[in-house]
């Protein structure tokens, strides 16, 4: 026999087991938005002084919000040491096509990428994903110009996180 959603949720809430867990999961999760709140302070106030009131990088992400004023205070913290999931956070944010013709970024996302480990390097599940965006940044920004330069990344890193995007936009390159 079945049970309804609030069955299950009343018995879930006598269950000593999984409010132990759920409470650990808690704890946890209240203690990493700590460390991204502490990692994202000097950048979020950076941001904010200049007019873009964020609680995070990843507000601007997938944004309708006009932030291409915030680009060189995005750039320079992607220069500086951040937790990974602040890395991310500041490579998708800087995948924009109207960023294409900035030479810097294109640059620091390249030796970002060579950086930056894969997650099948990284047994910290919360501190994986940074590769990957630093692969759809460049993805983003990747014009036929660049396409050496892509290819010799994609040479270094044959296995590393988002390079089927990057082999995608090599063969869209070769077939215009």
């Amino acid at each position: 026999m079945s049970k309804t959603a609030a069955e299950l949720m009343a018995e879930l809430a006598n269950n000593k087991e999984y409010l132990d867990k759920k409470k650990r999961q808690d704890e946890k999760f209240a203690n990493l938005e700590k460390i991204y709140t502490e990692d994202e302070r000097k950048l979020v106030a950076e941001l904010s002084k200049s007019g873009y009131p964020v609680r995070s990088v990843w507000d601007f992400v997938n944004s309708d919000n006009y932030y291409l004023g915030a680009v060189p205070i995005l750039i320079n913290h992607l220069k500086a040491k951040h937790h990974p999931k602040i890395l991310a956070g500041l490579a998708r944010s800087l995948a924009v096509a109207e960023l294409s013709s900035n030479d810097e970024l294109w640059e620091l996302l390249l030796n970002l990428y060579d950086q930056t480990l894969s997650d099948s390097e990284i047994s910290v599940p919360e501190e994986r994903g940074a590769q990957e965006s630093i692969a759809v940044a460049l993805e983003c920004l990747a014009i036929s110009s660049r396409a050496d330069g892509l290819k010799k990344l994609i040479s270094r890193n044959p296995k590393g996180d988002g390079v089927r995007w990057l082999k995608d936009k090599l063969k869209y390159f070769c077939q215009n």
